[in-house]
């Protein structure tokens, strides 16, 4: 992997009309006297009821019958039998810890409380759209929501914002689980009553491998297909060392699979001269990649809209190899990866397992290229997230443990997650998220670039493609 770091009248009726008419008194004089309207006719009980008054020819009054409309009574609202009222409350804190099945909350700074994750619980952001838990971190200011009749189950989980990165090391810190306890109703905010529509059985018994992945905060690429359908069951788990061998087989299958294709690439950048960092935009470059047997090219570069003739390596802060040598040189079994696991995580929605990493400098092939265009490849250390059931690597962090004394840069991380996406009707594992930091050397002057994939496509014969 390489990566350069650069820098809206009424009027009125006149009662004079008709002078010397209709004396008061008189409607003419002598017509209709009290109680007749004209005298003698309309006597109680004329007309039967249900009747309308005319005439025949002759003058003679006959009755139509006319027949008695009933209206229906108003019936009240029939009740939605999948609207289910629900008594929630929730709680904020910090996040320490998520597993497969629970998480770690620290709403105070002497209190930390554990609530269970099932398979419908529900993972979103601020604005209440979905979002993958694996963009959770320790440090994230989170919002939990429970039913009151179970204070321990997870309902919501949404990510208020994300840590800094002084509050994303001090809850990294290690803690003793076993002092963890559920939530009371002390914790929990007010309650209120919400009415929710009811998970059929089927929806909620669905298992984190069967699900669909959801999609992420930053928009999972369009067309984006369900993992493939996982093996079959009751297979003896693989021991830590052939999960490995699995992973590394299907990373060196990644390229091999992949088709020729187009996607669109939107790269936020951020700096910060502080320290806590205070993250400012300082621009947002998009550009259209083409992979095509096995070699990226970018082009159609823009900067906040306005076209940049410059290479992308030259925009300032960048990075490249996302899109398949980034793992492929990790795995590569000529860098020599030591590998240990570490525990049980979910990701995407499906069970994975986590392995902690070292590569040393001399099998090191990450490219760290300076603003004086020096290069050196750093040792690093890091961690993967291997599906359990495909082996299939869905998320990778590394980050340098050293470099060297004159070099500009202090210290530089990277993330990568990958989303299935179809392509010419087949579903493919490609990058959808990553995330890149680099620091200068005694300035305290940190990049921070957030890249985003979507729109894969097929890549035809009418591109052209410069090398």
């Amino acid at each position: 992997m390489r990566i350069c770091f650069v820098l809206l009248a009424c009027c009125g009726l006149a009662f004079s009309q008709y002078p010397g008419q209709y004396p008061p008194g008189q409607y003419p004089p002598g017509q209709y006297p009290p109680g007749q309207y004209p005298p003698g006719q309309y006597p109680p009980g004329q007309y039967p009821p249900n009747t309308y008054p005319t005439r025949l020819p002759g003058g003679v009054p006959v009755g139509i019958p006319v027949p008695e409309v009933k209206l229906p009574k108003r019936q009240p609202k029939e009740k939605n039998p999948d609207e289910v009222k629900l008594t929630i409350a929730s709680v904020d804190g910090t996040m320490r810890k998520m597993g497969e099945k629970d998480l770690f909350l620290q709403p105070a700074p002497q209190r930390i409380l554990r609530f269970r994750l099932l398979a419908k619980t529900k993972f979103l952001n601020k604005d209440g759209e979905p979002i993958r838990d694996s963009l959770l971190h320790p440090g994230d200011q989170l919002s939990v929501q429970v039913n009151t009749d179970d204070e321990e189950t997870a309902l919501k989980v949404t990510l208020i914002r994300t840590g800094s990165p002084a509050e994303r090391a001090a809850a990294e810190a290690k803690f003793d689980e076993s002092t963890a306890r559920a939530p009371k109703a002390e914790d929990l905010s007010k309650p209120r009553t919400v009415i929710a529509h009811e998970t059929s059985a089927s929806d909620s018994d669905t298992s984190p491998a069967e699900a669909e992945p959801p999609k992420s905060e930053t928009e999972a690429p369009p067309g984006a297909a369900p993992a493939p359908p996982p093996p079959p069951k009751n297979i003896a788990p693989l021991s830590d060392d052939q999960m490995i061998a699995e992973a590394r087989a299907s990373s060196e299958k990644f390229n091999a699979d992949l088709p020729n294709y187009i996607a669109d690439q939107a790269t936020k950048r951020y700096y910060s001269n502080t320290w806590p960092a205070s993250w400012k935009i300082l621009d947002e470059v998009t550009a259209e990649v083409a992979y095509v047997d096995g070699k990226e090219d970018y082009r159609k570069v823009m900067i906040d809209g306005q076209p940049s003739a410059a290479p992308i390596q030259r925009t300032g802060s960048w990075s490249t190899g996302e899109f398949g040598t980034t793992l492929e040189n990790l795995m590569s079994v000529t860098t020599r990866a030591a590998f240990r696991r570490r525990g049980d995580d979910r990701i995407a929605g499906r069970p994975a397992a986590v392995y902690n990493y070292t590569v040393d400098q001399s099998n090191s092939h990450w490219v760290i290229v300076s603003p004086d265009d020096r290069r050196y490849s750093p040792p690093y250390e890091g961690a993967i997230w291997v599906d359990k059931e495909t082996h299939r690597v869905l998320r990778l962090e590394m980050r340098t443990t050293s470099m060297p004394a004159d070099f500009p840069y202090s210290k530089a991380e990277s993330t990568l997650e990958y989303a299935f996406a179809r392509i010419d009707q087949k579903s493919h594992l490609l990058p959808a998220l990553s995330e890149n930091l680099a620091c200068m050397r005694g300035s305290g002057t940190c990049t921070r670039n957030v890249i985003t994939f979507r729109n894969y496509r097929k890549f035809t014969a009418e591109s052209q493609v410069k090398w």
